[in-house]
């Protein structure tokens, strides 16, 4: 090993003191700052803050500790369905407005454009007697995603049918899921869940883990809410017409259940019997129901709307929560330059009509535009008489519109809920394994290796502190998986040792010196250990790089264990070992 006894020494004292103040906020409560956060968070409850001054020894403190994992502090689990079909569905209809605006521009004779419903296809529809061909070099040139399929008739009339690629549908899919991984850990920092693990299961499946909590419905709330925002124009003649009332009543009736079940369904049965016309959607505002579920308000929260979404939470900037002058919450809307405009100009033209402010496709408000409203802002109202639920309601919605809307729906499958005592008594469990397995092993290496093996049992402990060390300063989670990978650094730290203590019994055998034979072993030793310690970090890499869960707590362990492995083998061991043959006349307990 090179460098010098003293310079080994320098190091072996200094990486002993910075394990050792890593630790420290671990058997002393808590951080500095998470008192600061505590401070914060009782001023702002109107609890008077603590007065006392902080010790001053605190402010060299490090400000974070190791984070215990759900398996270990409890906590919730939940595995998320992402619905990647939709998703493909939706990208399809965003290209029907373009499609068609673009044919006009170009001067091709398309009368209508439209997706077919629960098909990844496009109808479109030409003028009477036009030919095919610019359209097809349109599709070409402009929607190469898309391929020419067929003909339908329809009514008729006759429509050209476009498919998506399955590549492009493949390549949605995938994206959809990535996108629902990068927004739920927007949302879930915004909450200030402290070391989430939110990781993709299979091909359409999320799962999250989210430690220390234990209120299952907020943390489904704010999770699987989809907060896809749109704002339609309501088809104000359709909405004021004396016969709308009794459908809404006759529909009750007399439309089958598996048309009640949805809206979706609803509105296609609507259509096939000629309650409504292409282009209009029947829409609900959602009141508690039983058992606190959601139910259609059929009395007077229908609305006929323009299907076609003018806006959405894609084209607002910031929300935020504000007051109005009734004490009531309300949601407080700052669109993007862009929107803004769309905005100022969809308020100038439709002034005296209705506004649909829809999110995850329930009204949540109608409001008519009185005049234009040009300065980029807007604001959504809870629409309940319960103060405080209107505020959950109103801080819920502006945090998931502040971090962006969900690319598909995604519906909450397996829950999970893991208790705070049974992560207490993992923990306990872990602890007495992690002692008994310990002090087999120091039993084992003193009275095998007697004076050399009390070296390497301190050498075994410096390296157990740096563990945790480490971990506290890499900011990672101890789980269950990660007292394995601790358990398992134990048999190679003291691997390493065996190694170097059998190359200096072979050379004290040749008859040299205690300290010549010592500084060989070491020398002999070093590749050996190398090899079987890089081979190692290579499969935790692997794990790492392809694992998931706790396949990456067990893997991140063990990286960090052969790092300290084989400083402490190596470097700390031959300081000990030098200290002990310290004299040419020296003799070795080994």
């Amino acid at each position: 090993m090179p460098g010098s006894w003293w310079t080994r020494l320098i190091f072996t004292v200094l990486s002993a003191l910075w394990g050792t103040w890593m630790v420290i906020p671990m058997f002393t409560g808590e951080t500095s700052a998470e008192r600061n956060e505590r401070i914060a968070a009782q001023s702002n409850d109107g609890v008077a803050a603590p007065t006392e001054e902080a010790p001053w020894y605190e402010a060299w403190l490090p400000t974070s500790r190791m984070v215990l994992g759900l398996d270990l502090q409890g906590g919730i689990e939940l595995t998320l369905q992402v619905d990647v079909d939709e998703a493909v569905l939706s990208v399809v209809q965003r290209d029907v407005r373009p499609l068609l605006a673009q044919a006009q521009k170009d001067g091709v004779a398309v009368e209508e454009v439209e997706r077919a419903r629960g098909e990844a296809a496009l109808h479109v529809r030409m003028k009477d007697g036009s030919e095919v061909g610019p359209l097809l070099e349109l599709m070409k040139k402009g929607y190469g995603n898309y391929t020419y399929a067929n003909t339908v008739d329809k009514g008729g009339l006759t429509w050209h049918v476009f498919t998506l690629n399955e590549d492009q549908a493949e390549y949605v899919r995938r994206n959809a899921v990535e996108q629902a991984l990068t927004t739920l850990r927007n949302r879930i920092d915004e909450t200030g869940v402290k070391e989430p693990s939110i990781t993709q299961k299979g091909m359409d499946q999320i799962n999250v883990q989210l430690p220390g909590i234990d209120n299952i419905e907020q943390a489904t709330q704010a999770v699987g809410k989809a907060a896809v925002l749109e704002f339609m124009l309501v088809n104000d003649e359709k909405q004021k017409e004396s016969g709308l009332v009794r459908l809404m009543l006759e529909m009750q009736s007399t439309a089958p259940p598996e048309a009640l079940a949805t809206d979706e369904a609803l509105n296609n049965w609507m259509y096939d019997n000629g309650h409504l016309a292409k282009g209009d959607r029947l829409m609900f505002e959602y009141v508690d129901g039983a058992d606190r579920k959601k139910a259609r308000n059929w009395d007077s929260g229908y609305y006929i709307v323009h299907d076609e979404v003018l806006l959405t939470g894609d084209d607002v900037n910031s929300a935020r929560v504000e007051w109005d002058s009734y004490g009531k919450p309300y949601v407080s809307l700052e669109f993007k330059a862009p929107g803004a405009r769309i905005f100022c100009e969809l308020t100038e033209q439709n002034t005296k009509k209705a506004f649909a402010i829809v999110l995850d496709k329930e009204v949540q408000s109608a409001p008519v535009i009185n005049e234009a409203i040009c300065g980029g802002r807007a604001q959504i109202s809870m629409g309940t008489q319960d103060v405080a639920q209107a505020q959950a309601d109103a801080a819920l919605l502006s945090l998931v519109l502040k971090t962006g809307a969900l690319p598909a729906p995604v519906t909450v499958g397996e829950v999970r809920q893991v208790g705070s005592q049974l992560g207490e008594d993992a923990i306990a469990a872990g602890i007495k394994a992690s002692l008994v397995g310990g002090g087999i092993v120091v039993a084992f290496m003193v009275l095998y290796y007697r004076a050399s093996g009390m070296m390497a049992c301190i050498a075994l402990s410096l390296n157990m502190l740096l563990v945790m060390a480490m971990m506290t300063a890499a900011g990672a989670t101890l789980t269950l998986p990660g007292i394995t990978g601790m358990a398992l650094t134990i048999g190679m730290a003291v691997d390493c040792n065996i190694i170097i203590f059998e190359r200096i019994r072979e050379e004290l055998r040749l008859g040299k010196s205690a300290k010549s034979a010592t500084e060989a072993g070491f020398d002999k030793a070093l590749w050996a250990i190398l090899d079987g310690n890089i081979t190692t970090f290579i499969a935790g890499v692997v794990l790492y790089s392809y694992g998931s869960g706790p396949i990456k707590g067990f893997a991140v362990t063990l990286m960090i264990g052969i790092v300290t492995t084989l400083f402490t083998g190596v470097m700390v061991s031959q300081v000990l070992m030098d200290w002990l043959v310290r004299k040419t006349s020296a003799r070795l307990s080994i």
